[in-house]
């Protein structure tokens, strides 16, 4: 019986020997797959590298996408690897794709100088081109601290903390992130207009002046930074009733004249309020040269209509409500039907001008391009990834464009019904102007004005408009409009 027993042990002892060897060998295979499956990795990721370093970012993208898919974040190369792929992208023109690689990977808080080098990058894009605000703003720089950036990221950084906190009611944490910005710094006066338009909000246009005027002092921003800055100083001098300072504000703009439609309509009506209706009808005439077709907004008509009210050009003042009324008409129409945004062409134009929804349509059409752009790549893989990235920002974006063009139409509507009383309201008051008018001729001592017979008096030389329109000209007609409140009429027959 012993003996029995005593093979028994024997035996199993072989076996369990045996399996353990198996069992070792199977360890020791698993872990060569492993180390070959890394050291296949780690050559993808140098591959991607070496061809970053040669500037083929294609091929670099290629490499570096095959190593990310393979690999976790808790792999030693992978932050790199995000980082160099991400910059690839934005070498490739896939500017929406990079940033939203490099905003996750800067809140995961990797080295230092990933951090900086993306950052850099994130704020490249944010001043040169339509970007994601909501993830760049609310989930890359107003959730996490950077106490470690330079001062030029630091300043960057706390002016969007900054607007983030003001826009939410946190007056005192946006004031505490504005102080750190440097003084002179573009960071520092991009601050001093966001408090220069929550002076106005607070309704101190005086201090709001000041702060504008000091921001315009400085020759280092940029010119679209620069012009908004002119533009809000000429609408509170116009407010203020100083025609003069609103016109030369205005002037100073430097953009495009195409670009200009709505500033030479803000100086029409600068120059009507300080009495010179021939320059104010010179700018009115702007907006018939072709390139401006799709601009044209209810008050032009109604402007148009004052200046001929306000010199007795009766007849064309009632001619141009007349032009707004089947200008409008369908849209109107649209409105009372209460009809789709999408069957009103002409508010439509209008409101795509609008500076948030134009920020908007313009992101959506960067964002429209640079997934087109995706064609480019061969790789499956890495065609749907970005391919993705795009469809679900389009979406999104396409949502929330829809939204506030659905709100602006609403505000539109009702801005063009109040125009639409304002026109019949034009009509009644030039009727009853051509009756005062008409009383006043009739019953005032009749004087003849005194002529300038004066020999040798330089004359300025008009010539007759020939049908062009020049770009660089559009601001600067002039209109003869004699004043007719002393002139006899035809109908003032139907007077006596």
């Amino acid at each position: 019986m012993r003996m029995k027993s005593l093979l028994l042990v024997l035996s199993f002892m072989i076996w369990f020997a045996g399996h353990a060897a198996a069992v070792q060998h199977e360890a020791a295979l698993i872990i060569a797959q492993d180390q070959s499956e890394k050291a296949g990795n780690r050559d993808a990721f140098i591959k991607g590298y070496a061809f970053f370093k040669d500037k083929k970012y294609l091929q670099a993208s290629e490499f570096l996408y095959i190593y990310l898919k393979d690999n976790s974040p808790d792999d030693v190369d992978y932050e790199w690897a995000e980082f160099f792929f991400g910059i690839s992208l934005r070498k490739l023109g896939f500017s929406h794709a990079s940033v939203d690689l490099l905003s996750h990977l800067v809140t995961r808080k990797p080295n230092p100088k990933i951090v900086s080098y993306s950052l850099e990058l994130i704020e490249e894009v944010s001043r040169t081109m339509p970007y994601d605000r909501e993830l760049v703003s609310r989930e890359v720089l107003s959730s996490h601290e950077y106490g470690f950036v330079e001062q030029n990221l630091s300043d960057f950084i706390h002016f969007h903390q900054g607007v983030f906190d003001w826009e939410r009611g946190f007056d005192q944490w946006g004031k505490d992130h504005f102080e750190e910005i440097t003084p002179g710094s573009y960071y520092f006066y991009k601050y001093l207009y966001q408090k220069a338009l929550y002076r106005i909000y607070q309704d101190r246009i005086d201090d709001a002046m000041v702060l504008l005027k000091e921001i315009l002092k400085s020759r280092h921003l940029p010119d679209d930074f620069n012009n908004d800055v002119r533009k809000t100083l000429a609408r509170l001098l116009y407010e203020k009733g100083d025609f003069k300072e609103a016109d030369f504000m205005y002037e100073q703009i430097d953009k495009p004249m195409l670009d200009q439609a709505k500033n030479i309509m803000e100086r029409a009506w600068v120059h009507y309020r300080n009495g010179d209706n021939e320059k104010a009808m010179g700018l009115l005439y702007a907006f018939q040269a072709p390139s401006f077709q799709n601009f044209f907004t209810p008050e032009y008509y109604i402007l148009k209509s004052f200046i001929y009210k306000s010199v007795c050009h009766y007849q064309k003042a009632l001619s141009v409500v007349e032009e707004f009324n089947n200008h409008y008409s369908d849209s109107l129409q649209a409105i009372y039907a209460r009809g789709a945004v999408t069957e009103n062409q002409d508010l439509l134009q209008v409101i795509l001008n609008k500076k948030r929804i134009n920020e908007a349509w313009r992101f959506l059409l960067l964002l429209e391009k640079e997934r087109e752009n995706g064609k480019q790549i061969s790789q499956k893989d890495l065609f749907d990834y970005i391919d993705e990235i795009y469809n679900l920002q389009i979406q999104e974006t396409k949502k929330e464009f829809q939204d506030l063009v659905r709100k602006e139409y609403e505000d539109m509507a009702n801005d063009l019904l109040q125009y639409e009383e304002e026109a019949h309201l034009i009509e009644y008051e030039i009727g009853l102007d051509m009756y005062q008018r008409v009383n006043q001729y009739h019953y005032r001592e009749d004087k003849a004005p005194a002529k300038d017979n004066t020999p040798g008096v330089k004359r300025d030389v008009a010539y007759p408009f020939q049908g062009e329109f020049w770009t660089d000209e559009l601001d600067d007609y002039n209109v003869t409009l004699p004043d007719k409140c002393s002139e006899s009429e035809e109908w003032d027959i139907f007077f006596k």
